[in-house]
């Protein structure tokens, strides 16, 4: 017989569909001219000392912006005139203040009681020296003190030339051509002008206007540099004048550069075709792939969109404090393990470590500019890299929640001992960065696991993917189909208890997934609930069999019959796909062989298309392997004699007869793991089957305390 390549569950156009999408979706994230873009900016700390990429001659927009501005800032402010009523009023206050001193001078000798009265009236506020002047000058001198007031404060709110933004600028600028005799005289005639003189508003248009005029009379200024010379030395600031200076000399590359597209869509692509090419030629993914593959798709791009968005927060760490290592990177890794294969897992942990640290390197216009030293996208690769493979190693094929925390230790640990390795080879070293790393590794491997378990949790309900969480709980004794089976059809419950124990020491042999083989022998005959007592298994001794009495073909119908029930009852019950395939995959397209004999015996020409199960074969080595599980526990348990022998003789023909049916050409198994296969099912069976010994009838003195009640009849 020529036997059939099995048909591969990701074909090769949905392996390069799948790749195609990565890298569509990825490229956003490492073409530096597309969203997320980070460009450098005044105040950022220049990562290295920056030189000169080439000879460059140019105007500096930004210093003879700031020459400019200075020219501008020089131009005085042009003041208004002060109103005529205004000056008028200052000026009757004045005489008002002149008045009211008079006054006192006249009706008091005591130079002491003259300045406290003074000091009494509202707006008053002369020094002591200024005061004192006022009352001991005499009458000509403070009649002629009065008018230099008068006409000081007059010229002073006329000038439309006095600056208008300080006062007692405009006072000293008037006396300075008007000095009166004395010493005292000028304090005490500065100190009263301080009360009447009031600013001038600003002339703004004329004022903006004069500094327009000066802006422009600055000509344009050039700068020069060399080809190497240091632009911005390692640690300083980079401002508006040495951003134009590296653009200029062709260290940041401004406006659509071909070149970094054409990197960024290399890498893209290389990362799409490197999982697209090892998805079809090793077939990671179990079934349903399609489901499965969306699932992981969508995690890697979450993952590496979540790195685009986060790193440039916590990039360069010029004060290391190692957050960029704190990133949830080894989370694709993991939910990968939860749904593929392991090697994939670790094809995948590699990718997107290196993806993720070529991600920083594309951030800023400043090539690297992310990167504090050369060695820290090495190290951030490694970090990445380390931290997914022991992820993914300790959450596959998990069974219980306790491996994700495990996984998140794995990982923390694995983080901490790669930063630990380059901290120990790098200079300097600060004790004080052991702590910063502990912490990142802790968020790391936190982060991660707990990303990992909710996306295994939500996104495998939203896609309708089994988990092996899932698979754990429908093989608990208490499931309600299991519950049913046991207490409807216990023949069959029984059975299918025995055919999942020997399914799952043979598929753990070969490298199968052992839970799925046991939780779909146990409910590969859930059909038989629909009629239990027409299966030989579920009849008790000496009670009628119901197929006495029918057809062959109608006996034959009812017993394919329990495929289609079976179907039912796993829609209805929501089993998940690759439990429910095993309903249909474990008798293949087999004849109903005892009933499709029984009509032949009848001499009559007999269709065998009734008589046969609607199939599919096995799909997978786990359904195949339930399918020989099924029938060799059946053929040895009708057997009388089940010594070593005969159980080796039952197991090979039923391997060579289902061979011979084709029944196992559509699934992956070879001939050498078949015949593993067969020798754990003979150990298995052995053990169930072997002879026992028989007892001896009981002793007289035994039945003799029986009856006299010394010995109890049901002997513990």
């Amino acid at each position: 017989m020529i036997r059939r390549r099995p048909v591969p569950l990701v074909s090769r156009k949905r392996a390069a569909l799948f790749g195609f999408l990565l890298a569509l979706s990825t490229v956003a994230l490492v073409v530096p001219l597309l969203p997320f873009k980070q460009d450098t900016k005044p105040g950022d700390i220049a990562p290295r000392t920056l030189v000169a990429s080439r000879d460059a001659h140019y105007e500096s927009r930004a210093v003879t912006d700031i020459a400019r501005e200075e020219a501008a800032r020089a131009v005085p402010p042009v003041p208004l005139p002060i109103d005529p009523a205004v000056r008028q009023q200052q000026q009757d206050k004045l005489t008002k203040l002149f008045d009211q001193v008079r006054l006192i001078r006249a009706s008091s000798e005591n130079l002491q009681q003259r300045m406290d009265q003074f000091a009494a009236l509202p707006g008053a506020e002369l020094s002591n020296s200024g005061r004192s002047v006022l009352f001991t000058l005499d009458n000509a001198k403070f009649d002629l003190l009065q008018q230099r007031a008068g006409r000081a404060l007059a010229a002073i709110l006329t000038n439309s030339n006095a600056r208008p933004d300080a006062s007692t600028s405009r006072i000293d600028d008037y006396l300075v051509l008007n000095v009166p005799e004395t010493a005292a005289e000028l304090t005490a005639l500065r100190e009263t002008l301080k009360l009447f003189v009031i600013p001038s508003e600003i002339d703004r248009d004329q004022t903006k206007k004069n500094q327009d005029g000066a802006r422009a009379n600055v000509q344009p200024i050039s700068k020069t540099y060399s080809r190497g010379q240091v632009i911005v030395a390692e640690g300083d600031g980079i401002n508006a004048e040495a951003i134009e200076a590296l653009r200029a000399t062709g260290v940041i590359d401004q406006g659509f550069d071909g070149y970094d597209v054409a990197g960024g869509v290399i890498l893209a692509m290389a990362f799409g075709l490197a999982l697209a090419t090892f998805t079809y030629r090793f077939q990671p993914f179990p079934a349903p792939a399609g489901r499965r593959m969306t699932l992981v798709a969508l995690s890697l791009v979450g993952v590496l969109a979540a790195v685009r968005v986060a790193i440039p927060q916590v990039t360069p760490d010029s004060g290391h404090y190692y957050l960029e290592y704190a990133l949830p990177v080894a989370a694709a890794a993991m939910i990968t393990a939860a749904f593929a294969d392991l090697s994939f897992a670790a094809i995948v942990a590699v990718a997107v470590g290196l993806f993720a640290a070529f991600i920083p390197a594309t951030l800023p216009e400043l090539a690297g500019s992310s990167f504090v030293g050369s060695m820290q996208s090495l190290e951030l690769a490694t970090v990445y890299i380390a931290g997914g493979l022991a992820g993914a190693f300790a959450v596959h094929r998990a069974e219980r929640l306790g491996r994700y925390a495990a996984a998140a230790l794995a990982t923390g640990l694995a983080t901490a001992m790669v930063l630990a390795v380059f901290w120990l080879i790098s200079t300097p070293r600060e004790n004080v960065d052991l702590g910063w790393m502990a912490l990142a590794a802790a968020g790391a491997g936190l982060g991660s696991a707990v990303i990992s378990l909710a996306a295994f949790v939500l996104l495998s309900m939203a896609l309708g993917v089994s988990t092996r969480l899932q698979l754990m709980e429908l093989s608990q004794p208490g499931h309600p189909l299991l519950r049913r089976l046991q207490d409807e059809a216990p023949g069959t419950y029984h059975h299918s208890m025995m055919v999942g124990a020997i399914a799952e020491r043979a598929a753990d042999l070969i490298g199968a997934d052992a839970v799925v083989a046991r939780v779909g022998a146990y409910y590969h005959d859930i059909g038989k609930l629909a009629r239990p007592t027409h299966y030989i298994e579920n009849m008790l001794d000496g009670a009628h069999n119901p197929h006495d009495d029918m057809l062959p073909e109608d006996s034959a119908r009812i017993i394919r019959e329990h495929v289609t029930n079976g179907l039912d009852l796993a829609r209805k019950h929501h089993l998940p796909p690759v439990i429910r395939d095993f309903i249909p995959e474990h008798h293949g397209t087999r004849l109903v062989t005892y009933f499709y004999r029984r009509a032949v015996n009848r001499g009559e020409s007999v269709d065998a298309a009734p008589f046969r199960y609607t199939g599919p074969r096995p799909q997978t080595k786990e359904s195949a392997i339930v399918m020989l599980a099924d029938s060799c526990e059946a053929v040895v348990r009708a057997r009388q004699n089940s010594d070593r022998p005969a159980i080796d003789e039952l197991v090979d023909g039923v391997f060579a007869e289902r061979f011979a049916e084709g029944q196992l050409d559509e699934c992956d198994v070879t001939i050498r793991e078949l015949h593993q296969v067969a020798a754990s099912f003979k150990a298995t069976l052995r053990a169930v089957y072997h002879p026992r010994v028989p007892y001896p009838s009981p002793t007289p003195e035994e039945l003799a305390s029986v009856a006299q009640g010394e010995l109890p009849l049901f002997p513990a």
